[in-house]
């Protein structure tokens, strides 16, 4: 199935998009015996740390475990395990550790566990998205039980904030559990591993013996809802306090709702169509352009994203540190993207195009629209739609993925711009669109070994556009994060990281 840009029009004029039939009912607390329900559209598909689980499954980890260093809801650096950083020298990063913190498993937390975990993400079997991010580290030194250096091969710029995707993880639980660890996660969390049924739900419960602030519920349930109109009819029901990825022509019937309430919250997601850049005939810059500007993006936006998601104007999303202003939005031309595939000799040409279901904003629905412009520029689109645990699992095999174009949203939760330059547009990190230019290589470089402010933002603006030309990914737009909450549930939300957290969430009423 595609969407043809008449019917984005129409959507776009009121027409909408049918997110699965609601009906009205009266709402009900959901949180019996101090249990807070909420439903996720997308399921992590594992617990393990290491692994790559999306956002929404980084957030769920985050109850579990803590990160060394965190961050607030501006993406700014925190003390969490780590109470104190300091730059002893460009290559030598110092961190002061939080003393009498215990995993769940009753080990004291100690630098033995920074050196275990970041050895763990850094090592060349990993499958942690950070692991390309951490490979300048050359040595992890403890001085003592409460100090470590990470000491870096050259200058690191980005490293303190890259680290605030990692996890803290119990070298007792890593030796004991062994290829069960994934399964029975161990933290320091102010919550504990209950139970884990792909599909259905995660449990977990109060951490008594946490370091910090103790939860306000005894535990959480998240149900993975992937169907729009099932998720918001669980809100409606009052089965459900919270649910994600909130469809956008649902949003006046909700607002109405007097016992709900929505948040709808800027974010660093950039949503795109990663192209394999080595594949013939996308390994040619024209035939990237011309999807580009085969894209009708005012349509997109307004019919599918109900005008909320501003379209993309540089690699890099608005409000990040990096951000290049100067470059235009492409604009929809399809006589142009005609001539273009005609003169690249690809017209007509396959395209195996792959698009999750649940994961992001009416990912499914915007995957069709794609197609439907691709197709109306003269490709033969194949659309592939799944689930995001088998979606992940097909696009993380990287050069020997299926798909030709991939439908992605990425958003560096870190604040830092080489969280997403660096992953994507590197030759030497892990490729899902094996993007390869030298000058743009050698940008990155310098972004990471400078700590010259005005030099780091010059280097950025001058890589972005020439990403922009080169076309790696079709550029779509910036995606929103939309929750709606019952009224009961007081949470903040609103992080520009989308982590949906409730360490400092309650319950009224």
């Amino acid at each position: 199935m595609t969407i043809t840009r008449r019917k984005l029009l129409q959507m776009a004029m009121g027409a909408g998009m049918a997110s699965g039939a609601l009906t009205a009912r009266p709402t009900r607390a959901s949180a019996s015996s101090g249990e807070l329900v909420v439903a996720m559209s997308s399921d992590p598909g594992h617990l393990d740390p290491r692994v790559e689980a999306g956002v929404p499954g980084w957030a769920m980890f985050q109850h579990i475990f803590d990160g060394f260093v965190w961050r607030n809801e501006r993406t700014d650096p925190i003390p969490c395990l780590v109470t104190k950083w300091e730059q002893v020298s460009p290559t030598t990063l110092r961190w002061t550790l939080r003393r009498g913190v215990k995993f769940h498993n009753g080990e004291d937390f100690t630098a033995e566990s920074v050196k275990l975990t970041l050895e763990q993400i850094g090592a060349p079997a990993s499958r942690h998205p950070s692991r390309p991010r951490l490979q300048s580290i050359r040595e992890i030194k403890i001085q003592d039980a409460y100090t470590v250096d990470l000491v870096s091969e050259r200058p690191n710029r980005p490293l303190l904030r890259n680290t605030t995707s990692i996890h803290g993880m119990s070298p007792k639980a890593f030796r004991e559990l062994g290829d069960k660890f994934g399964t029975n996660p161990v933290g320091t969390g102010p919550f504990k591993f209950v139970e884990y049924r792909p599909g259905q739900h995660l449990i977990v419960e109060a951490n008594p013996a946490y370091w910090g602030k103790k939860p306000a519920f005894q535990r959480i349930r998240y149900r993975f809802i992937p169907e729009n109109g099932t998720r918001m009819a669980s809100l409606e029901a009052g089965e459900v306090m919270l649910v994600n990825n909130v469809p956008p022509d649902q949003l006046p019937r909700l607002k109405a709702n007097p016992s709900l309430r929505v948040v709808v919250s800027p974010t660093y997601r950039v949503m795109f169509v990663g192209l394999r850049c080595d594949r013939a005939p996308f390994s040619d810059k024209r035939v990237r352009q011309a999807l580009n500007y085969a894209i009708d993006r005012e349509a997109l936006t307004k019919g599918v994203m109900g005008g909320l998601a501003p379209i993309s104007r540089a690699p890099l999303p608005d409000g990040i540190f990096g951000f290049n202003p100067s470059l235009p939005p492409y604009r929809y031309d399809p006589a142009r993207a005609k001539k273009l595939l005609n003169e690249a000799g690809a017209a007509g040409a396959t395209l195996n195009l792959g698009v999750p279901v649940g994961r992001y904003l009416l990912d499914k629905q915007v995957g069709e629209a794609v197609a439907g412009f691709l197709e109306e520029a003269g490709l033969t689109v194949k659309l592939e739609a799944t689930s995001w645990s088998a979606y992940i699992s097909e696009i993380t095999k990287y050069e020997k993925s299926k798909y030709d174009a991939f439908l992605f949203g990425y958003a560096p939760t870190t604040g830092e711009p080489d969280h997403l330059i660096g992953d994507h547009f590197y030759s030497k990190a892990p490729k899902r669109t094996l993007y390869n230019n030298p000058e743009v290589d050698r940008l990155i470089v310098e972004t990471r070994e400078s700590f010259d402010t005005a030099k780091v933002q010059a280097a950025y603006f001058r890589l972005q556009e020439l990403v922009w030309d080169d076309c790696p990914w079709i550029f779509l737009y910036e995606q929103p994060d939309i929750n709606a909450i019952n009224r009961k549930l007081k949470w903040a939300g609103g992080r520009r990281d989308e982590y949906i957290l409730f360490h400092d969430a309650s319950l009224e009423g």
